[in-house]
């Protein structure tokens, strides 16, 4: 095996992108909900973009 696939040469790159394009690192938290990355401290935020409101005074 070639020694450039063992060590790659793109370490300092990011491991992906998140819902809002920013970075995902290597050993961020993320979890994938219907095909999104997001990370686990802009989950909440995420729940809010992504859901729909709903009107509460209406029966």
């Amino acid at each position: 095996m070639p020694n450039d696939l063992l060590d790659p040469p793109n370490d300092d790159e990011p491991w992906g992108v998140d819902y809002k394009d920013d970075e995902i690192w290597p050993g961020d938290e993320v979890v994938e909900i219907d095909s999104y990355l997001v990370k686990v401290e802009d989950a909440a935020d995420f729940i809010v973009w992504y859901g729909n409101i709903v009107d509460t005074e209406e029966a």
